[in-house]
């Protein structure tokens, strides 16, 4: 009697599925992504405050998140397969997907969550680069706060390792390794020419780009077993932009330090 899986006596050949994730996959860090405690939510306030309580209150200087309101716990190396969504129109045109997200596969004995964190290992591009307000951790009202920010220095989106162009408001053109220094930390340190504090520029980088899980994850299952999850991609600065100026000590380790590349 022919088994019962595909209708034409065909199953699952799981070694090959699973040698397909260990032969073409990347290797990527992926973490668990929860709410921070700064970000509460009072259940029992409704859509008013109770006895003088907010319902919801996120901490924009906490010490932990750096104003995220989500920490990242257990970062741990894994091997997947990752695409593009160029082919899949049919989410793109439904408003699921955006142009640049990515789709990720992993072990059927591995699974990832909504609001995890997934870093690649290679280095890329940030698309539209990032707009920066120079010095914007030292002035006005960040000088009086804990922002762990020295007066020449930013704090960038990513772990970057090399400038693509930098330029401010003036158009005036700055240079890596002459001007600012990008060593594989999230941080942009000024060493020669710079803007004036308070200007916004402009810079495209290298980086390693960290990405949000966005949608819950696609359980595939078949015959009751695990075909392992297939979830959805977002960089993590569209998915939660933080503007928070504030330097936290793990934004200071170099990318290959914490991964051990």
């Amino acid at each position: 009697m022919a088994p019962r899986g595909l209708g034409l006596g065909i199953d699952w050949n799981f070694p090959v599925h699973h040698g397909l994730i260990d032969e073409r996959g990347e290797t990527l860090i992926h973490e668990t992504g929860l709410r921070c405690t700064c970000n509460n939510e009072d259940t029992m306030a409704g859509e008013i405050e109770r006895t003088h309580v907010p319902r919801k209150r996120l901490t924009f200087r906490c010490d932990i998140c750096g104003g995220l309101g989500f920490i990242f716990r257990d970062p741990r190396k894994i091997i997947a397969l990752v695409t593009g969504i160029s082919e899949d129109y049919s989410r793109d045109e439904q408003g699921w997907l955006s142009p640049g997200d990515a789709l990720m596969s992993v072990h059927p004995d591995y699974h990832v969550t909504a609001g995890d964190r997934v870093t690649f290992t290679w280095p890329q591009s940030i698309p539209d680069g990032q707009v920066i307000v120079r010095g914007a951790g030292t002035f006005s009202d960040n000088s009086t706060r804990k922002t762990e920010v020295e007066e020449d220095e930013d704090r960038l989106w990513y772990h970057a390792i090399d400038s693509v162009w930098c330029e401010d408001r003036d158009g005036t053109v700055y240079r890596n390794n002459s001007d600012f220094i990008l060593d594989g930390s999230k941080v942009i340190k000024w060493v020669g020419n710079r803007p004036i504090a308070n200007q916004l520029y402009t810079i495209k980088y290298e980086a390693y780009l960290e990405w949000r899980v966005f949608t819950p994850s696609g359980s595939r299952r078949d015959r009751d077993r695990d075909l392992g999850d297939r979830v959805y991609l977002r960089k993590s600065h569209l998915v939660n932009p933080n503007d928070n100026p504030q330097i936290r000590p793990q934004d200071r380790i170099r990318f290959c330090a914490r991964i051990g590349c």
